[in-house]
């Protein structure tokens, strides 16, 4: 099932950090969108990460023109030194989803797929195996794609019939639902993804989000950034309107087909022409006026 919601205008000022215009515009941000990754990163995980590289919106093609590629919205690889923590420990490509999009039956084949194309490009000619580096995708949502009132639903890949037994393939999802309770998540998480959802001054409750709130007000204030954000409002629901026309154009081609088709096999079988206005008028909820206009233009 996958349902988007109905778009209503909101000024730049009422955006949160879960849409998408203004968590890539923190990314973006040369003076503070490492730290904010840098932030988020611990919060999520609950550990320290140094530096990060980012790449907003990074886009994977797929292995042939013919296939499906990808856009990720953050893409982060950890840049560590001679004295950083075991890579094996501290994965270091992290993709991280802020998704309104409702889609439960395909999500979990969605992060199958970018996890595929993330590791497809990650490992060079003549490398072995263990080069591969670990990745982990982060989807974050404001609905529980499983029902279970959960904050954060880890996946990792395990033997099933002894889930003992080590297996580190270093792929791991996470799905972080902004508004879960259960499973007795640390606060510090709850309180980064309620603000996620809601990025105002009454969500501030700890030294790091309130970084983050600096960040996101001075983003916000930006007057050319107000501008830019019109102009992609603008663009994007004008493409939506020119999907929908278009997409309303090819239903009635497809309809005329449908009446077309009909109405030529009646004829072989001979049909009367009482039969196939009656047809006609069910299948196609076509008035009798309508009904003869296409008999007489098919007929011919």
């Amino acid at each position: 099932m996958v349902h988007t919601a109905k778009r209503h205008f909101r000024p730049l000022s009422d955006l949160n950090l879960i849409d998408n215009f203004l968590f890539h515009e923190m990314l973006a941000d040369k003076e503070n969108g490492e730290e904010f990754c840098r932030i988020l990163l611990k919060t999520i995980l609950n550990k320290e990460v140094r530096h990060v590289k980012i790449t907003a919106q990074k886009n994977i093609l797929g292995p042939d023109t013919d296939n499906h590629g990808i856009r990720m919205d953050a893409y982060l690889e950890e840049v560590t030194d001679s004295d950083a923590i075991d890579a094996d420990i501290a994965p270091d490509i992290y993709d991280i989803e802020p998704n309104l999009t409702y889609e439960i039956d395909t999500l979990p084949k969605r992060m199958r797929y970018y996890h595929a194309l993330i590791d497809a490009g990650l490992l060079r000619i003549g490398e072995t195996y263990d080069k591969l580096p670990n990745v982990v995708v982060i989807f974050i949502l404001p609905y529980d794609p499983f029902g279970q009132d959960r904050c954060v639903y880890t996946i990792q890949n395990m033997i099933k019939e002894d889930p003992s037994i080590e297996y580190n393939d270093g792929a791991l999802k996470m799905i972080l639902y902004t508004k879960g309770k259960a499973g007795n998540p640390r606060k510090e998480l709850l309180e980064m993804l309620k603000y996620f959802e809601k990025s105002t001054t009454d969500n501030v409750t700890n030294p790091d989000i309130e970084c983050v709130h600096h960040m996101v007000d001075r983003i916000k204030e930006r007057k050319e950034l107000n501008l830019e954000y019109m102009k992609s409002w603008e663009w994007d629901d004008y493409n939506k309107k020119l999907g929908r026309e278009e997409g309303l154009k090819i239903a009635e081609e497809e309809r005329k087909n449908s009446i077309h088709i009909l109405i030529t096999t009646c004829k072989k079988m001979n049909c009367d022409n009482a039969f196939i206005l009656n047809e006609l008028t069910s299948n196609f909820s076509l008035s009798l006026e309508e009904a003869t206009a296409y008999l007489d233009k098919y007929s011919k």
